[in-house]
């Protein structure tokens, strides 16, 4: 029997110990999730009130209204390249939304100086050049939001006017007008309640579905949402008296759940979902529909938790893998970004996620990149952007 010595015993131990060790740390590290991976932009104004992201071309609008130290402004940033491209001061009283367009363009809806209404302004990409300044409304009422037809060639802005003049206007892209909604070229051009009556209660965040062909409308000052089809457009005189419900005009009422007051306070859509938020008695929920519902698919409260959104936005990633809705939200513990499940409207594990470099509490807005799987937060005291990678 051939002996080994003590020192190559011992060798021989190390050796092992080491194997065994390296095997079981490289186990572990396989059944953990990789980490969250965060980053900076630096930019030029700090506060942003809506960031809107081109997924595609991996840029983001940022729209910062009066209460940014710069006052009304836009900043074009490129997400991949980690820089500000184009900034721009705006001459407005305030500004509202914004949204990108086809043939590099962009509009953003506002408030001119001047005190002489609501205007949808229209901007070049990338240099940030202002174009046609389309006038809406006078200055009764309340701002609305913007919605995209981009193979109708339109955009819409919705603006509560009150009463009769609660309404969608809507712009065509190529000739930069308002299309009349009763088509006799003569003001008012929305189509509103002086149209159709009732059909509208202080219409807010407006979407336009592109596979139904519906414009899609929640409403602040009543339970129910708005949807018109966009072919009525054109085909109704105000010389006849139309009052909802009528042919092409729709309404889904958002009681829910033993809820009341259930208003839409913000909306997002995608994949062919819509999901909005509120709080009634200070309790959160979120509820989701479509355009074929006939009522709501279901609500779902929230205990617990407060809704921190600014501007009436939700974030909806469509893709199969990830099918949630996102949304700013406070809890017992701290501010963070929430990830909820489009197809049940629960939480994911995980969320929600929370910055790293910004102070919770300074998260102004958030934007998306469905491609890039990243969500874009602002910050309300420095002018940066955390970039907060999808698990």
């Amino acid at each position: 029997m051939t002996s080994i010595s003590l020192p190559r015993l011992i060798l021989l131990f190390g050796m092992i110990s080491v194997l065994l060790l390296t095997g079981c740390h490289s186990d572990e590290a396989s059944l953990s999730p990789p980490p969250v991976s965060h980053d900076v932009i630096a930019l030029t104004y700090e506060n942003p009130l809506a960031i809107e992201v081109h997924s595609s071309r991996h840029w983001a609008l940022l729209l910062h209204d009066r209460t940014a130290s710069s006052g009304p402004a836009i900043q074009l940033v490129d997400i991949d390249g980690r820089s500000v491209l184009h900034t721009k001061i705006l001459d407005y009283y305030d500004v509202f939304d914004i949204k990108f367009l086809s043939n590099n363009e962009a509009c953003f809806a506002g408030r001119p100086q001047g005190n002489i209404g609501y205007a949808v302004q229209f901007i070049r990409l990338p240099e940030l050049t202002l174009g046609t300044r389309v006038m809406t409304s006078d200055t009764a009422g309340t701002h609305g939001y913007l919605a995209v037809d981009s193979a109708g060639g339109a955009v819409y802005y919705s603006h509560a006017g009150g009463n009769g003049a609660d309404g969608v206007y809507k712009i065509s892209l190529s000739s930069k007008s308002l299309v009349d909604a009763d088509n006799d070229n003569q003001a008012p051009f929305a189509f509103n309640n002086d149209l159709v009556d009732g059909l509208f209660n202080h219409p807010a965040r407006i979407f336009f579905d592109a596979d139904s062909r519906k414009l899609v409308a929640g409403n602040l000052g009543a339970d129910y949402i708005s949807m018109i089809n966009a072919d009525l457009w054109g085909t109704l005189s105000r010389a006849v008296e139309h009052t909802f419900p009528m042919d092409g005009t729709f309404q889904i009422g958002t009681t829910s759940g033993g809820l009341t007051n259930v208003r839409t306070e913000a909306m997002g859509s995608g994949a062919g979902v819509y999901v909005f938020a509120g709080s009634t008695s200070n309790l959160a929920y979120l509820a989701r529909f479509g355009t074929a519902s006939i009522g709501l698919d279901f609500t779902e409260a929230m205990p617990g938790r407060q809704w921190r959104y600014r501007n009436a936005d939700l974030r909806v990633h469509p893709r199969e893998d990830i099918f949630s809705v996102f949304v700013i939200q406070q809890d017992s513990s701290r501010i963070g970004i929430g990830q909820y499940r489009l197809n049940n409207l629960q939480q994911v594990a995980g969320s929600p996620y929370r910055p790293h470099v910004i102070p919770d509490s300074d998260v102004c807005a958030i934007g998306m990149d469905i491609i890039l799987d990243k969500l874009i937060v602002g910050d309300s005291d420095h002018p940066r952007l955390e970039l907060i990678s999808l698990p």
